[in-house]
């Protein structure tokens, strides 16, 4: 006779009936089909507290051994979905530092393991007038406070909070122990075998539920520090030349920022400037076969791409240099179409966190605008989108409205793909807080703000570059050769040759140019260059590959000859005397 077990599962609960007598395998089999997960990832309990399972898909065991009645509640815990989850929060609670890195397998930034271990407890001193006690005694009015104090952020202008605050924040509740970081998912859950796969079906099991958004009270990155002005100044001096619009990407680093509590900056230290068809309008990305060799380099001075800037200029008066002030409050910040690409390399670029199942959560990733401000003078505006609009971009269903660039549009369900109801709160003319749906979506409750500048007093930039004029083409704005490259190289003064090779572009071109190649020197020139180590630098002047290059340089490159008596190298274009049928250089044979 059967008898009919209970199982509880994140699902809910399902009454099996089967047969005491059937191995313990069997009942796995039949609720794997039903959970639509795989047998090897099923753990079937007795009791929640248990620690170890009743067995798997492999024992034998019949039921009635195993003292299963009928009747019987049992738990069914997934391998994927529960028990790195239950890893990361076991680990988070049982740590001895408030903020400490849990055991669990994601590689952090480095900036991320040293806030990890910090408090972020705002130190404050003795009181004269309000403390009545000794310089070793604590009261209300000289204890520390903690890093998401309200009144401390807005009497230092703080607009939101760092990511580490708010994590602290969340773990100093009565739940914090069980902290998790997860984001809004708006795709319907795949492999339901409850009813046919959608338009034809849908559940509530594998339905996402209704989403209402709310502004972001945090921010993952909250400052950024270009190294020099120089940096800045040489994107805008295309729109300068040429009256379009540029786009650039921002490679850096990221450092822990001292004036926000548990805060993080992004330290740019050069722009890389895609191939793009530009207009005074409007920008077109081009396919980049060199992207690669850029994040190489990058990752050879310890750099990562950190963000990306874009031009929105438009000239008021040439006389006096002033340009008109585009983006303000009556109009938009960023449009709905730039908060979509910002989100796309938010979600391109995420940050690895050991609270998400996945391994990720949020981004660093941020987006800067240089635009005219209210005294029509050229300023960068930073920002970074929430992690919602993440998950909006992610799942594919956010679109920029027609009716105003400020406003985004939320899809409508169609027979390709179901969208959940999307909704934000606003305040309505009496004041009232309104729920509203997000068919069309302020952008602003998408967007965070964050402050940009550059170091105070004397600080040298990673790259500055060389002292002396020309400087070096910038890539893509034009073509470079070893005449280029002459012109640059022989103004630089020989004491400065770590200099005028601290510079992206000189950098890209000695790693593409097809006539010497330094693919193999340049993961050392880039150390040398790090850690400003001119000796180094010196030792790769005296190479055998630097020496080639000099030979080269040290004739008329572009100088032919066809009366016999001298010729030109065809692969490494050295002069040689026409007694030579061989190449001095790099030992081609005469053409």
């Amino acid at each position: 006779m059967a008898i009919i077990l209970r199982v509880r599962s994140s699902n809910g609960t399902e009454r099996i009936s089967i047969n005491p007598t059937s191995p313990f395998s069997e009942l796995v089999a039949m609720l794997s089909e039903k959970c639509s997960v795989a047998v090897e990832n099923l753990f079937i309990y007795r009791d929640l507290k248990d620690k170890n399972p009743l067995g798997n898909y492999k024992t034998r065991s019949t039921l009635k051994a195993l003292k299963l009645n009928h009747g019987d509640m049992l738990y069914i815990k997934q391998r994927i979905e529960n028990m790195v989850a239950d890893e990361a929060m076991s680990t988070v609670s049982s740590s001895d530092s408030p903020m400490s890195v849990p055991n669990f397998e994601v590689e952090l930034d480095e900036v991320d393991k040293k806030l990890a271990k910090c408090d972020g407890l705002i130190e404050r001193s003795l009181n004269k007038q309000l403390c009545n006690h000794n310089d070793k005694g604590r009261c209300v009015h000289c204890s520390p406070l903690e890093p998401y104090d309200d009144d401390y952020l807005k009497e230092n202008k703080i607009k939101h909070m760092s990511y580490y605050s708010y994590l602290k924040k969340r773990k100093s509740g009565s739940s914090g122990k069980f902290v998790q970081m997860e984001d809004i998912d708006c795709k319907i859950k795949p492999g339901c075998i409850k009813h046919p796969p959608w338009p034809e079906g849908i559940c509530t099991q594998c339905q996402p539920k209704a989403v209402t958004l709310n502004q972001q009270e945090y921010r993952h990155c909250d400052f950024v520090e270009f190294e020099s002005p120089k940096i800045v100044e040489n994107f805008i001096k295309y729109w300068r030349e040429t009256g379009h619009q540029r786009v650039g990407f921002l490679y850096g680093r990221y450092d822990v920022e001292s004036h926000v509590p548990l805060g993080i900056k992004s330290i740019v230290s050069f722009i890389y400037e895609p191939p793009q068809n530009t207009t005074s309008k409007s920008v077109e990305f081009l396919e980049d076969p060199y992207q690669g060799t850029i994040d190489n380099i990058a990752k050879h001075l310890g750099l990562t791409c950190v963000g990306w800037i874009f031009t929105d200029l438009q000239a008021l008066s040439m006389a006096d240099g002033t340009v008109k002030h585009l983006r303000n409050g009556d109009t938009f910040f960023l449009s709905a179409q730039e908060c979509i690409h910002a989100a796309h390399f938010q979600n391109r670029y995420p940050s690895s966190s050991p609270l998400s199942k996945s391994g990720k959560f949020g981004s660093k990733f941020v987006t800067v605008c240089v635009s005219g401000n209210s005294s029509n003078t050229i300023e960068m505006f930073a920002y970074q989108v929430s992690n919602q609009c993440m998950a909006l971009e992610r799942d594919n269903i956010l679109l920029p409205a027609k009716e105003h660039p400020g406003l985004a549009y939320v899809k409508v369900s169609s027979s390709e793909q179901y969208v959940p109801d999307v909704f934000f709160r606003e305040k309505d003319e009496y004041k009232n807080v309104v729920t509203k749906e997000a068919r069309p979506l302020p952008v602003e409750y998408l967007l965070l703000q964050l402050p940009t500048g550059t170091p105070l007093g004397d600080h040298t930039p990673l790259l500055p570059g060389g002292v002396s004029e020309p400087e070096f083409p910038i890539v893509n704005r034009g073509a470079t050769d070893l005449e280029i490259f002459k012109k640059y190289y022989r103004a630089q003064p020989d004491e400065y040759f770590l200099e005028s090779l601290s510079d992206i572009n000189v950098l890209f071109f000695l790693y593409t140019n097809d006539t010497l190649s330094f693919q193999d020197s340049i993961e050392g020139v880039c150390q040398a260059i790090r850690n400003k180590d001119k000796e180094s630098a010196l030792a790769f002047k005296e190479s055998p590959m630097w020496a080639t290059l000099e030979q080269i340089l040290a004739v008329d490159t572009v100088l032919t000859t066809s009366d016999g008596e001298n010729w030109s190298c065809g692969i490494c274009t050295l002069i040689n005397t026409s007694d030579n049928t061989m190449c001095a250089a790099c030992g081609s044979p005469k053409a």
